[in-house]
């Protein structure tokens, strides 16, 4: 039997349903063209399993009957969305600056953001929450440095952009072997909208532990101090991106201005690189709460994320350094921070890459 044939008793078929079902009107407006059923395959498919919600939308759509074939106002295809992340992104230091210690330098990992939050009664800003710049309008973080509650306590006064030293006024500048180096002024924001996952801390201990925070303001993201990191694409696995022949073990870094061992938190911005942990491992010791979209990373004595590193970002780089690849953000950990065996956790990006790009907005 011929296409044509299959078609034409399809529609047949249809058009006599719809006269049954009491289409009263031969003649509805329609704001685009009045066109057959079978040129229409966003409608025709729902001949395939039809029910009664699918009869009721072809008779909606009806706009016209010629003899029993009805003619349809076809829905007009929705224009794809186009990208707000940035192609370029990423650019970081090379590997010969990554290699060993905890020290950066301006500029080295020029998405870093950091929230300063007043609190009621008390003089000051506090740094207690970072983020990673991912475009000219807005930064990814944690969604528990921006909820509510805290919020009603803490007011988030400045978003800081392209700083190194949060003691040092002005330029930070750092001393080399050619004399002293100086980065452009960091970049003071406050905020235009906070956009929490929607289903944060509601499918587990943190789940979902993952926000946007749209700046008041456009930023230029085109210098060397402030600049986008690059994004995951959606369902990429974590735990593979860093299986490359080129690490020694499955590992990614983490920077922040958080507490460190002296108990206190860093003036200047920190790295550190924490070894991948299986999430079977992980489970053991946080007694099976770990969901999939979060990745357990850590798990060495002095080498962890901790208070005032949540939000932050954990990032990937190539074999050479850049482009550099958020895969993570700080989430929760042990309150003794760098631990043995019990790894800090992070929500896994690479899971959240569509609702990123779904929330930004122009």
């Amino acid at each position: 039997m011929t296409h044509s044939c299959v078609s034409w008793k399809i529609l047949c078929a249809v058009g006599l349903v719809l006269l049954i079902e009491g289409v009263t009107s031969q003649s509805n407006p329609c704001p685009q063209e009045c066109v057959s059923l079978q040129d229409c395959p966003e409608l025709a498919k729902l001949l395939r399993d039809p029910t009664l919600a699918s009869i009721k939308t072809l008779q909606e759509a009806t706009c016209f009957i010629d003899g029993t074939v009805p003619k349809v106002c076809c829905p007009q295809p929705k224009a794809l969305k186009a990208s707000l992340l940035p192609r370029n992104c990423g650019q970081g230091p090379s590997i010969r600056r990554i290699v060993g210690g905890i020290s950066t330098s301006p500029g080295d990992y020029p998405w870093m953001a950091v929230f300063g939050y007043k609190e009621i009664g008390f003089d000051g800003i506090k740094y207690l929450c970072g983020g990673s710049v991912i475009n000219e309008r807005y930064v990814l973080t944690a969604a528990h440095c921006v909820t509510p509650e805290l919020l009603a306590v803490k007011s988030l006064e400045v978003i800081q952009l392209g700083d190194w030293d949060l003691k040092q006024p002005g330029r930070d500048c750092q001393g080399t072997f050619s004399g002293e180096s100086c980065a452009d002024p960091a970049v003071n924001v406050t905020y235009e909208k906070i956009i929490m996952h929607p289903n944060y801390n509601k499918r587990g201990y943190q789940s979902d532990d993952i926000a946007l925070v749209r700046l008041s303001r456009k930023i230029d993201i085109s210098g060397v101090y402030i600049h986008p990191v690059c994004l995951p694409h959606q369902g990429l696995s974590a735990r593979s991106a860093m299986s490359r022949p080129d690490l020694r073990r499955p590992e990614a870094i983490v920077t922040g201005w958080g507490i460190t061992e002296t108990g206190i938190g860093s003036d200047r911005l920190l790295r550190v690189t924490v070894p991948y942990i299986e999430k079977s491992d992980c489970n053991s010791t946080y007694r099976g709460n770990i969901l999939g979209e979060q990745i357990c990373m850590g798990g060495e004595i002095g080498k962890d994320s901790c208070a005032g590193d949540s939000g932050g970002p954990l990032v990937l780089g190539g074999p050479r350094g850049p482009p550099y690849l958020q895969i993570g953000v700080v989430s929760y950990g042990p309150t003794d921070c760098g631990q043995k065996r019990i790894p800090g956790i992070y929500t896994d990006v690479t899971f959240y890459r569509d609702w990123i790009e779904a929330t930004l907005q122009p």
